[in-house]
């Protein structure tokens, strides 16, 4: 089991009523926004969001556990009481699953290759890829198993190398010309490129898919996660505002998918910065890591 109590910063484990309701919380490790293992463990985007969303409800006693993709999808479907973070919302999900409002908005899947492929001499000057095009190609594209992809993908998805989220590493899988382009998001893949300093990686934008994905914080469907959606709702109404909160996700990204999330953030309602003449904190709500 992975020792997570050093990256609870400022949450204290305090005496709590057995009547408390609990939410539970299910994580796994998805670099860079959730990041288990390590020196850089706990300080991921979601980690440190999620840190500051559970200070912002004190009311609850939380737990945190450790899944793996799998598992949350088997929760999910098998509707066992648990609460997610950074979630897609689709209309697939929201039938057994109950949404908050945007907890965060990312940059969003694009075709990430080798620098020196032969592909981006065929997209040369362009600023996105038809999906179509790039489908009718004979070059062997790869994407991770079990994850929701938009249907502009997911309708292709047995043409693509389909491979394990634990056990593959898919910057590795670029290096050894194993594939030749992966649809993934541009600042996680930066991240994982960290350990092949030598490797330079290029991205572009998928045509007929928006720049950025909003998501969601989702809970079980059933009358106590309800009361939880609405207390989280009510939570990010200023967490969303708050400078660390922000920061969070905008320390991991690369200056031009800082500067998309920024100028994103600048024209939503919901994004828009304003300073909470309180200047409060919340206090720490109570958890457990299982």
């Amino acid at each position: 089991m992975y020792r997570l109590g050093v990256w609870l910063f400022g949450l204290l484990a305090i005496a709590h009523s057995a009547l408390a309701d609990t939410m539970d919380w299910f994580i796994r490790d998805w670099p860079p926004v959730n990041i288990l293992q390590g020196p850089q463990q706990g300080q991921g985007a979601y980690d440190v969001m999620l840190n500051r969303l559970i200070a912002a409800l004190p009311q609850y006693e939380h737990q945190l556990h450790i899944s793996t993709l799998t598992m949350r999808q088997q929760m999910m479907q098998q509707q066992k009481s648990h609460c997610l973070f950074g979630l897609l919302k689709t209309p697939q999900r929201q039938t057994f699953l109950q949404f908050s409002e945007p907890v965060a908005v990312i940059p969003n899947l694009q075709l990430v290759a080798r620098a020196d492929h032969p592909l981006w001499r065929q997209l040369q000057g362009q600023s996105a890829v038809d999906l179509n095009w790039l489908f009718g190609q004979t070059w062997h594209g790869m994407v991770e198993q079990q994850r929701t992809y938009p249907p502009q993908i997911a309708e292709h998805l047995a043409e693509l190398l389909q491979v394990s989220a634990t056990d593959t590493h898919l910057v590795q899988m670029l290096k050894a010309n194993r594939a030749d382009y992966v649809l993934e998001y541009p600042d996680r893949m930066f991240y994982l490129a960290q350990q092949y300093p030598e490797l330079a990686l290029k991205t572009l934008p998928l045509s007929g898919l928006p720049a950025v994905s909003e998501v969601y914080v989702a809970c079980s469907i059933n009358d106590r996660a309800k009361a939880q959606i609405k207390a989280v709702n009510q939570a990010l109404a200023v967490l969303r505002h708050d400078p660390q909160y922000r920061a969070a996700l905008l320390d991991w990204l690369s200056p031009s998918s800082r500067l998309l999330i920024k100028n994103y953030m600048a024209q939503s309602p919901l994004f828009e910065q304003h300073v909470d003449p309180t200047g409060t904190t919340a206090p720490a709500g109570t958890v457990r890591v299982r």
